[in-house]
């Protein structure tokens, strides 16, 4: 488009997969999918006794592979996590399930660092009560330091057979081969458009690093807005940050998400501070076009015909009025604006919202959005919803763009969860 583009390259230590697999007894048990950044092994991969554990209690695992079963956090809890502001249209409700697999595994994380102390040689999680084509693939957790000894995932019905081993004390082998290079190197970058303001921003961000087509196709979208702004009367000059790290948040979270590393080497954008340009708003472009897959009654997990639900954090009441405007139109709408909460406030749009820029930050985030899968969910991806999220979010910047900086405020700043009255979550 022939914008000039400006660099920032980080290093960081890489992690790739290239062979995972699991015997017992010479049998060969598939695999869901390998722990990220958890160790690796050589191509015989280690072999050992299989020992079935609870209650992540290692002692007895020493020298030994360690079995261990990760529950499904069903409920999740919701009230804790998110703060709904609005629906779009009435009756729209967040979705209990959504992010179900992601929080499980942070909340339901296996503690490897202690395996590894311990002297376990490698670990074997099993998935319990999800169904076994949903954990398919599933790159998680997403957000582990590099553990230094080999995971690997199975299903609830392959696991089976490794528990009954494992009670019988008997045999197994993890082979996780990996690339690991210590001086990668990856790059955040960004581009500007110039408005008639030259000391106010609007900043808009994605990140360009995912394992699907849902995940990493923010930066789709943000081109569509560019081409599409780059030749319009702009009031105040836009940011378009395409930001690396997404995946690696232990090197690149900063203080929240990745976006923070990026905020933190480039002030003269946002902070106003010492002559530098102000950043009035923010709008954040993560995951379009995600249809939504769910586990049925009959415990298939498949398309529901719906689309995703959108769930889109808004700064305050200004943007979430906004946001209410850019989607008024839409032929496919199910929308929830929310207030970050408890500290929460999922996706890229965080670091912008802690930094005080009232912000507008589209997420949808489907069961899949971690699977690392070979046609890259391309299955459950809509582009037509996609084209209508672009439109929206197109909309937003442009109403933004023309909303005077005293109208656009700040920043509400999170919510808390206080207590409950009556059964009924308290905010503040």
């Amino acid at each position: 488009m022939g914008l000039p583009i400006y660099s920032d390259t980080y290093p960081f230590e890489r992690w790739e997969e290239k062979r995972s697999a699991l015997k017992v007894n010479q049998e060969d048990i598939p695999l869901s999918s390998a722990y990220p950044y958890s160790g690796e092994t050589d191509e015989n991969g280690i072999t050992g006794e299989l020992i079935h554990i609870k209650n992540s209690d290692y002692n007895k695992a020493k020298g030994k592979i360690a079995v261990v079963e990760i529950k499904m956090v069903k409920k999740l809890p919701i009230g804790l996590i998110m703060n709904k502001r609005k629906a779009f249209p009435d009756g729209t409700r967040i979705a209990s399930g959504d992010g179900d697999l992601v929080l499980t595994s942070v909340l339901r994380n296996p503690g490897l660092k202690k395996a590894k102390e311990k002297g376990v040689k490698a670990v074997i999680l099993i998935w319990k009560g999800v169904a076994d084509e949903k954990v398919k693939d599933q790159y998680l957790p997403f957000t582990d330091e590099y553990m230094g000894i080999p995971a690997v995932w199975v299903n609830e019905t392959e696991g089976k057979k490794v528990i009954a081993a494992a009670r019988r004390r008997e045999q197994g082998t993890v082979i996780l081969e990996a690339d690991k290079q210590v001086d990668a190197l990856t790059e955040s970058f960004h581009v500007m458009l110039e408005g008639k303001n030259k000391d106010e921003t609007i900043l808009i961000n994605t990140h360009t690093d995912g394992i699907n087509v849902v995940e990493e196709n923010g930066a789709i979208g943000m081109l569509s807005m560019i081409r599409y702004l780059q030749n319009k009367q702009l009031n105040r000059t836009m940011v378009f940050s395409f930001v690396t790290g997404h995946f690696r948040l232990p090197v690149f979270k900063g203080t929240s998400q990745a976006t923070s590393t990026w905020l933190m080497g480039h002030p003269e954008l946002w902070d106003g501070k010492d002559g530098n340009k102000k950043a009035v708003a923010g709008i954040t472009v993560e995951h379009l076009g995600s249809m939504e897959w769910k586990e049925h009654e009959d415990g298939e997990y498949k398309a529901t015909e719906n689309i995703q639900t959108e769930y889109t954090y808004v700064g305050n009441a200004r943007m979430g009025k906004i946001w209410e405007k850019a989607v008024k139109d839409r032929s496919l709408t199910r929308t929830i604006t929310l207030r970050g909460h408890n500290k929460f406030e999922f996706g890229e749009s965080q670091p912008l919202f802690e930094a005080g820029i009232p912000v507008i930050g589209l997420i949808q985030m489907p069961d899949y959005l971690m699977a690392n899968s070979k046609d890259r969910e391309i299955d459950k991806f809509n582009v037509s919803l996609m084209r209508e999220q672009v439109k929206s979010l197109l909309k937003a910047t442009i109403m933004v763009d023309k909303t005077p900086k005293k109208q656009l405020g700040k920043s509400d700043g999170y919510s808390l969860r206080k207590n409950m009255v009556n059964g009924t979550v308290v905010m503040s």
